[in-house]
């Protein structure tokens, strides 16, 4: 069933529809986001002689992996330490291929039989969910989600930050005696606006394809700490290590268990993203075939990353895990820093990744409404992406118990944009029949329920922490 899709981004042979106002032309000399605006006339060039979408099956390949990897595969340990060797291994094997098959739905949907190419995630689903569904459901997920993880990021990478300086600090004198108290315990706020700092730079780069360095070294940072988390839990293993339940009472084991689904259900959270960087893809080939054999890469260093990480942090700790796999493998400290900081660098990649979208929406919406002056496009963009990494700083700084939030930002967005709404989007767009109808009703049902119990464990974690929130902490 060909989807009567109302955006029609591009022709059969990829070229693209004229601008419609002198503003927007004016604009695509300087391109906001070439591969999404819609306004170039040539598959390969703009106005401005720039080359137009012209990304290869790589540079999927290294956007997915940075949007896919993330810092929570420091955690998939202490998951397991509540699900266990078989519950653990079984929720990470059916969460990655789930998650690789939605992947799959979104780039297949992404172009329709007759040339139409649907570049946002919002336009695939006002294509075929309409308007309303939209503009009241698509948007505020993918919204929400995108700008409440970079704030996440942001106290992370302060928190990374920060880490590294505290274990400097102490981890260099055998005497308790010679610590400087004080200076251990510098402020989150510092680091996190150190961080601001970096993005704010980053934040210039001027569309989703230019980023593709920087997705690269996220890339290859989430490979690396990974690899040292890995590592140094074979290395630091010992004996005697107990895989009991969790002490406590029956109660915090069983919200304990709703969030370790929950942990491995928001490991796999690329999808948000995907309609866009498979937007930058040059035609010919068609996109959904360097969008899966870039995907297809991507997922298997996702594999590579996630089993060893998850399985050698488990046996080598056993419940005793910490939820970061790093804060668990103390020693040697100079490793433990190099890992902290190359945490620090993937977020840097990833807070562009998922920003990209925001900049790209915003700046479209000033132009559209000429809200600026179409001669001074690039002034514009230093302004609204200024203004975007301020903001999330400081909201990260006045909030550092975000991550609490994220959770349940998470189990409302990741989860159905991840698992839920890729498969909704099929059984409506291509009316499957048969074990393909029910292979994607199953996965709406089970990550229904599993976004819903992680959400109850969010709320949860938030009420038992209100007590300790501080702003400004």
């Amino acid at each position: 069933m060909v989807m009567n899709g109302e955006l029609r981004s591009s022709s059969k042979d990829g070229s693209r529809s004229p601008a419609s106002s002198a503003d927007q032309e004016a604009l695509v000399d300087v391109p906001l986001s070439f591969e999404l605006s819609g306004f170039e006339p040539l598959p390969n060039a703009n106005r401005g002689g720039e080359a137009g979408p012209s990304a290869k099956w790589y540079h999927a390949a290294f956007h997915t992996i940075t949007a896919v990897v993330g810092v929570g595969v420091l955690g998939l340990p202490y998951s397991f330490s509540y699900l266990g060797w078989i519950g653990g291994i079984l929720a990470l094997v059916a969460t990655l291929a789930a998650s690789l098959y939605t992947a799959y739905l979104l780039s297949a949907l992404h172009e329709e039989p007759d040339g139409t190419r649907h570049n946002r995630y919002v336009d695939l689903g006002r294509a075929i969910l309409g308007d309303a569904w939209a503009k009241w459901l698509i948007t505020p997920l993918q919204y929400s989600v995108m700008i409440g993880l970079a704030v996440a990021y942001l106290v992370t990478a302060g928190q990374s930050f920060q880490a590294v300086h505290n274990n400097r600090c102490n981890g260099h004198t055998e005497n308790a005696a010679d610590v400087d108290v004080d200076n251990c315990k510098r402020a989150l706020t510092g680091w996190i606006i150190l961080f601001g700092g970096i993005q704010l730079l980053l934040s210039q780069v001027k569309d989703f394809h230019s980023l593709w360095w920087v997705s690269l070294l996220g890339a290859a940072m989430s490979v690396m700490y990974s690899m040292i988390a890995f590592v140094a839990s074979a290395v630091k293993g010992h004996s005697g290590v107990s895989f009991d339940k969790h002490s406590g009472s029956a109660v915090d084991r069983t919200f304990g268990t709703f969030n370790s689904f929950g942990t491995i259900m928001f490991a796999f959270g690329g999808q948000i993203v995907m309609p866009e960087i498979q937007a930058t893809l040059a035609v010919p080939p068609p996109a959904v075939e360097s969008m899966m054999k870039g995907i297809y890469f991507a997922y298997v260093i996702v594999t590579l990353a996630y089993f060893p990480v998850a399985t050698a942090g488990y046996a080598a700790f056993g419940n005793q895990v910490n939820a970061d796999v790093l804060l668990s493998v103390s020693r040697p400290a100079g490793l433990i820093e190099v890992a902290n900081f190359m945490v620090v660098i993937h977020i840097a990649a990833s807070y562009q990744i998922f920003a990209q979208p925001v900049f790209e929406n915003v700046e479209t919406f000033i132009t559209e409404r000429q809200l600026w002056p179409s001669s001074r496009p690039r002034l514009m963009r230093a302004v609204v992406r200024s203004l975007y990494v301020a903001l999330t700083t400081f909201v990260a700084i006045c909030l550092p118990f975000f991550a609490d939030l994220m959770g349940l930002i998470g189990a409302a967005g990741f989860t159905p944009m991840t698992f839920i709404l890729p498969c909704v989007f099929w059984i409506k767009a291509r009316q499957p029949q048969g074990i393909v109808f029910w292979v994607n009703i199953t996965i709406i049902v089970v990550y229904s329920l599993g976004g819903l119990l992680a959400a109850v464990g969010s709320i949860r974690q938030i009420i038992l922490h209100a007590r300790t929130y501080n702003l400004f902490h």
